[in-house]
């Protein structure tokens, strides 16, 4: 037997865009995931079921419609309920080398 310490929670919190948070359940998302599309043009995919979903259409479903704060608090999320994650890796055309983004690209983007 697995200690409860070691076992996959049934529930998480999730910050949403409005600033409140909202309780994201592994049985919502199980459900979200029968209704979301694979759709391999997201960057951030959570694998349920065998499919390839875009992580913050799942939680947005899950979540019936409220926004998660942004992608990263939708992956953290799947990641606590035991899901897998996929996330994309950008490379320049020029150079090879991986894109790294600056701390302000990266606060002034948006989902």
């Amino acid at each position: 037997m697995v200690p409860e310490s070691m076992s996959t929670p049934a529930e998480t919190r999730v910050r949403l865009k409005d600033g409140s948070y909202a309780v994201l359940t592994l049985a919502d998302v199980a459900v979200a995931a029968l209704r979301v599309p694979e759709d391999e043009k997201y960057d951030v995919l959570a694998v349920v079921g065998g499919k390839n979903v875009p992580a913050l259409v799942l939680v947005r479903n899950a979540l019936r419609g409220r926004d998660p704060w942004n992608t990263n608090v939708a992956e953290m999320a799947l990641h606590v309920l035991g899901f897998s994650i996929l996330v994309r890796r950008r490379f320049d055309n020029v150079t090879g080398e991986p894109v790294r983004l600056t701390r302000e690209q990266i606060n002034n983007s948006s989902i």
